[in-house]
């Protein structure tokens, strides 16, 4: 149904009222349909679609709820954001339902929030032009967890300022130093190859890079990893840094 208020902040209140969520997938539905078929397995149908949809419904309103909290501590952002582009309002609004729509099958209420916190800053700090960028980041932090989310911004907050100072070419002897100086340490990690992982993952998403290892500055077991731009987005996005 079409919304007829540019205000954004009632186009969410619109969105939280209505019913703009996804179904179960089709081919989760079809299942489902052939398995309520075979005798007595009526009520685990019934069960599996009630929690499905119970999910759903409870990450969209904690997703738009911490979108909701964000949008009020960034509201001189916000507001100079409002005075634009009358099409943005739309842009918006498209924006908030692919942010649902990655939220509502996820079990890690944390991950939700960081959607919520990365549409927030999206829409009050961003250009329009930024919304890709924001969907993207909305997708990876789907796959992050806690313990990611933490050796990344260990790499910002170590990292972010010598980067950002030199356009973001890295230096590989200035990466070195510093991780000698301050190397990550994850909550949780034991093994060695636990925190390699988690920096191996972070790579693989765009948000660091391996660089190479100097001899004469880290240790010969030693995996040494640069935050990338991408990273930097995330963390600013999903954790409140302006």
């Amino acid at each position: 149904m079409a919304m007829a208020t540019d205000n954004i902040f009632d186009q969410v209140e619109a969105l939280i009222a209505s019913d703009q969520r996804q179904q179960l997938p089709e081919s989760v539905d079809a299942i489902l349909k052939l398995i309520s078929k075979l005798p007595g397995a009526g009520a685990l149908v019934w069960a599996v679609r009630y929690e499905s949809e119970k999910q759903r419904g409870e990450n969209s309103e904690l997703m738009l709820t911490t979108m909701w909290q964000e949008l009020k501590r960034l509201s001189a952002e916000f507001q100079e954001f409002c005075k634009g582009d009358p099409a943005k309002p739309e842009e918006v609004r498209r924006l908030v339902v692919d942010g649902m729509r990655k939220a509502e099958d996820l079990r890690d209420r944390r991950r939700v929030e960081r959607i919520g916190k990365i549409l927030a800053h999206a829409i009050a700090l961003g250009p329009p032009s930024d919304f890709d960028k924001a969907e993207e980041l909305m997708r990876v932090a789907r796959d992050l967890s806690d313990q990611d989310v933490f050796a990344l911004g260990h790499l910002y907050e170590s990292q972010f300022a010598a980067l950002n100072n030199v356009g973001w070419n890295i230096d590989v002897d200035g990466v070195n130093k510093i991780w000698l100086e301050n190397p990550p340490k994850i909550p949780g990690t034991v093994l060695p190859g636990e925190r390699d992982s988690i920096l191996l993952k972070l790579q693989g998403l765009g948000l660091a890079t391996a660089v190479e290892r100097r001899d004469t500055q880290v240790g010969p077991n030693e995996r040494v990893f640069a935050l990338l731009p991408k990273g930097a987005d995330f963390v600013r996005y999903a954790k409140g840094t302006s």
